[in-house]
């Protein structure tokens, strides 16, 4: 399955089919893109491989290529009836479910054999940031993720404080992990076009000297304090988790904190500090 705009339109032709909009479908027609994605990613024969939402299979089928074993989630019954019929290999095994809904202790046995796991991905646009925060908060040994994204969700991976593209996200992957843009891809790479750009991301976890009792409760809150990106820490804190204000502006200025602050002033180190505060 080169994934060329001939070849995707005659497969979904073949099938009475069309791209959903309820499940962000944009197929990917330029097999270089595809090639490159993979190089990128530097897999051999002895990786596992999961790929989320494959569509079609034009990067799964060059993944199977590649790696020891593949492993796909797709939600969409039919993409799922089109991967089976068209790419019977032994190393591919495909689940029908919801990313979201993974677990991680029973769905990834397939991958058990393989000496290490990596996530190659092009990622819905409406679902990407659940995602990957799924991944960031379970325990799994998984040390390197590959997501072609949209731009603009690509360039919040690596935020700094007091920026526009720093958010929730910056923040849950720097607490574990680096991140950067490895190269850009032109909405005409897809079918049907995107209204906007993608890029494609890598994402390296690292061990790192931020500590925190639970890491699931962390990135939790590290969510609910950009929850409203324009209101003060205080209203975020409060909506939250019920403390009053009164509370939370003591406790912010016994630490050194003004009121006024807004999550988006703060570097991680200061948000570990402050969830260790709060929460700890």
């Amino acid at each position: 399955m080169i994934a060329t705009l001939k070849r995707t339109k005659e497969i979904l032709d073949k099938y009475n089919l069309h791209a959903k909009k309820g499940y962000g479908q944009n197929f990917l027609v330029d097999s270089n893109i595809v090639k490159r994605i993979v190089s990128e990613s530097n897999i051999n024969k002895e990786d596992g491989v999961i790929e989320i939402g494959p569509g079609i299979g034009s990067l799964t089928e060059v993944l199977t290529e590649s790696a020891k074993k593949v492993l796909c989630f797709e939600v969409d019954h039919d993409m799922v009836e089109i991967l089976s019929e068209n790419l019977k290999v032994e190393n591919l095994k495909i689940i029908e479910k919801d990313f979201l809904k993974v677990d991680f202790n029973k769905d990834l046995e397939f991958l058990s054999d393989c000496k290490e796991i990596k996530v190659v991905s092009n990622l819905p646009y409406y679902i990407t940031t659940p995602i990957l925060f799924k991944l960031l908060e379970a325990d799994i040994e998984i040390n390197e993720y590959y997501f072609m994204v949209q731009k603009e969700v690509g360039e919040r991976f690596s935020g700094k404080p007091k920026t526009k593209d720093y958010n929730s996200l910056s923040v849950a992957i720097d607490y574990q992990a680096t991140a950067k843009i490895l190269f850009n891809v032109n909405r005409n790479s897809f079918y049907p076009s995107p209204n906007v750009d993608s890029v494609v991301i890598e994402v390296k976890k690292e061990k790192k000297d931020y500590r925190v009792n639970n890491k699931a409760d962390f990135l939790k809150f590290v969510q609910n304090i950009f929850a409203q990106r324009r209101k003060t820490l205080v209203n975020n804190i409060n909506q939250a988790y019920g403390l009053s204000k009164a509370e939370i502006v003591d406790i912010l200025k016994n630490n050194g904190y003004k009121e006024t602050t807004r999550s988006e002033e703060l570097s991680t180190e200061e948000i570990v500090n402050l969830y260790n505060i709060f929460r700890g």
